[in-house]
């Protein structure tokens, strides 16, 4: 019997594109699951094209959970030493395993919700109002709930201006919210010249409604970090209450000028 060569390739060509889809669908069978994380019955997952940020995330996650511990210990203020006297805010700091962590308790105006976004998503405008940020940017929107931002403070005090490079994450809590932050090390986005990349251990703000007025949010925000360089362990937790103080001058000062267009 005689083959139609002819038609044996036409009918082995038309099952090219069912062949092409069945092994793509083995190849997306075998790829790396999505990375995601799931804290107060929200879930972060990664969009494909930031899937290398999959440490990052899961490093937002530990430190958010770090920061509940802390600021629920910090509620207790079992252990907690007063630093100073300031009006409208107060300091705290409470020596830990890894070395002295500070907190500071401010009022500032405006809702919680416009505290957060603003808190969360001003970053750009940072530099506008702030002049203790030399520069701050967005480094990658992970999802609604996480991001990568990469920021530098000037000088302050005795403590030389530093940079920094972390992953941030938030949730809406029982409460009112939670935002904590972390240092992390991406290769495509070293030190800028002229800086010393410090690692932030944990830092976190606590959003809550004042119990005074629904217009005001009472801000826990926790610091604990290595500046590196050539400082003292010692002398920097020393300045750090000092150095948050100066920081939390600004940002009562920033929020009562929103508050005059809200």
């Amino acid at each position: 019997m005689a083959v139609d060569r002819q038609s044996t390739k036409s009918a082995c060509l038309g099952y090219l594109p069912l062949l092409i889809v069945v092994l793509a669908s083995v190849k997306d069978s075998t790829a790396s699951p999505a990375v995601s994380v799931t804290l107060y019955g929200i879930t972060d997952t990664l969009k494909p094209e930031y899937a290398k940020y999959a440490d990052a995330l899961k490093t937002g996650e530990a430190a958010f959970v770090d920061a509940e511990k802390l600021f629920t210990d910090f509620e207790t203020k079992d252990g907690w030493k007063k630093e100073g006297h300031h009006s409208g805010f107060s300091v705290h700091q409470k020596m830990m395993a890894d070395g002295k962590i500070t907190i500071v308790s401010a009022v500032l105006d405006g809702s919680v919700e416009e505290v957060l976004h603003e808190t969360w998503g001003g970053i750009d405008g940072l530099t506008s109002w702030n002049p203790t940020i030399s520069f701050a940017e967005i480094v990658a929107p992970l999802t609604d709930y996480s991001d990568i931002v990469h920021y530098a403070n000037n000088d302050i005090l005795v403590i030389k201006g530093r940079e920094f490079l972390t992953v941030r994450l938030y949730r809406p809590t029982p409460s009112g919210y939670v935002m904590a932050s972390r240092s992390i090390d991406l290769p495509e986005i070293p030190a800028k010249s002229g800086k010393i990349r410090a690692n932030v251990i944990l830092g976190a703000t606590k959003f809550r409604a004042d119990p005074s007025s629904p217009r005001k949010t009472v801000c826990d925000v926790v610091l604990q970090a290595e500046l590196k360089g050539d400082l003292p362990k010692k002398m920097v937790e020393q300045s750090m209450p000092a150095v948050m103080a100066l920081v939390t001058e600004q940002n009562i000062k920033h929020f009562k000028e929103l508050a005059k267009y809200s």
